[in-house]
């Protein structure tokens, strides 16, 4: 590629080929690369036949962690023996294989979670006991999901969290859509925390005038979730909101996203790990989170380990009718204390021919925020101007973005983590939305 040398460490930046079809997207397999994969296989669904208990190991000498009600579907995990392995009702275990069936489509559509109403302000405990530490109190009217019976206390999960209520204070719900979360907004740059403490640990900065959803009253600290993250806020820079949600749709605009690299090109290579594998996950995690969080339409270069050329990828922005165009990368250097995300944006020099530069460096800059308030254990090394080809002879306003450097420990241990790519791509997602909204 014929463009000037950077001034700071930044490896070549070669892009990749193929269309996403349809919007449903799921991470591929990456047990071959290093990373923190988590679960790759396919799921399918089986429905138990009699009340089942949901065990920590395959056996049955195994701790119990919940007992799922006959009737319930799970989705199967794999198969240790005469034993499932399961997710349900939030948690993940063993069942025994024998007390299970596959599910048809009409259990499927019949059989669903239970749903339970408070009476009452009611506080969730870690335990099945009125001594249990009280992870939140439920405000009273909001709907929380059954998972099991403990003589008298139920298991359930309400705002992201799992424990016990006095089951005398719920009713069963006539509808599991009547309540929903109680919303507020932020009026300043807020942080949040991991305790109820001005001293606790900040887990990343909300921009003001964001929506939080609230979990419970401490002091007066607001326990809320924001982000993919649970923590608290003061409740004084915050105020009710007048919408239910602060984000509009995409209205089926179509954004393309641009997995770096591809096929006989890895990228930056570091030990098994490579950029090429990182920026495909990193794409397909994002593209999943603006089809079905925003309903955008969603189109990328590649949805395989394929080669494209850098102009391929400009020319098919302009046949998929892009409204905005993504380069997803992974940086390098020599020198192993280089650390931290980066975004690139189009330059004013005559090498420019993209007639969207203003709307380029907005868009580079809202995701560079979203990046910096989410996750905020990388550092931010801010927006840069720099001669790209698929950013500088693109025909829509675009970006690339750098997500951290492969040689950096730090950096790298991120960029391997399954948790932590989908955080990336959920800033990234939360930052093209923000551009979309104040620009269309």
């Amino acid at each position: 590629m014929n463009t000037p040398k950077p001034s700071w460490p930044l490896k070549l930046l070669i892009s990749s080929s193929l269309v996403l079809t349809g919007t449903a997207v799921v991470p591929f397999s990456l047990s071959s690369t290093g990373l923190d994969t988590g679960r790759v296989e396919a799921a399918s669904t089986y429905t138990t036949t009699a009340n089942l208990n949901l065990r920590k190991s395959a056996s049955t000498s195994g701790t119990i962690l919940l007992t799922i009600p006959s009737g319930r579907s799970v989705t199967y995990l794999g198969t240790y023996g005469s034993w499932y392995k399961v997710s349900y009702g939030g948690q993940t275990g063993y069942v025994s294989a024998q007390y299970v069936k596959v599910s048809t489509s009409s259990t499927m559509t019949t059989t669903s979670t239970k749903t339970y109403t408070t009476t009452v302000n009611l506080n969730l405990r870690k335990s099945a006991s009125p001594t249990g530490t009280i992870l939140l109190t439920i405000p009273s009217g909001r709907n929380v999901t059954y998972l099991g019976t403990y003589g008298s206390w139920y298991k359930v999960s309400y705002g992201g969290q799992t424990g016990y209520v006095s089951a005398q204070y719920v009713k069963v719900s006539t509808s599991t859509t009547t309540t929903t979360a109680k919303t507020y907004v932020t009026t300043v740059n807020l942080n949040l925390r991991k305790s109820a403490s001005s001293t606790g640990t900040i887990l990343l900065t909300i921009p003001s005038g964001r929506s939080v959803t609230y979990l419970g009253t401490y002091g007066s600290w607001y326990k809320v979730s924001y982000g993919g993250q649970t923590g608290y806020v003061s409740s004084q820079y915050l105020k009710a909101s007048t919408t239910t949600t602060n984000t509009s749709t995409g209205s089926g605009r179509t954004i393309v996203i641009d997995a770096g690299h591809g096929g006989y090109d890895p990228g930056a290579v570091y030990g098994s790990v490579q950029e090429k594998v990182l920026t495909l996950d990193i794409a397909k995690r994002l593209a999943s989170t603006l089809s079905g969080t925003y309903n955008y339409n969603v189109r990328m270069t590649r949805s395989t380990d394929t080669y494209l050329s850098l102009a391929n990828r400009v020319s098919l922005t302009k046949s998929y009718n892009g409204s905005a165009f993504v380069s997803l990368h992974a940086n390098s250097s020599t020198n192993a204390s280089y650390h931290g995300h980066e975004v690139l944006v189009p330059t004013t020099e005559s090498y420019t021919t993209n007639p969207y530069v203003s709307a380029s460096r907005n868009l580079g800059a809202s995701i560079n925020r979203e990046l910096g308030a989410r996750i905020p254990t990388i550092r931010n090394r801010g927006v840069k101007y720099q001669n790209v080809y698929v950013v500088g002879k693109n025909s829509v306003p675009s970006t690339l973005v750098e997500y951290g450097f492969m040689t950096n420990q730090n950096d790298r241990a991120h960029l391997t983590s399954t948790t932590y790519r989908q955080r990336m791509a959920e800033a990234t997602a939360s930052g093209i939305h923000q551009f979309m909204r104040s620009t269309y």
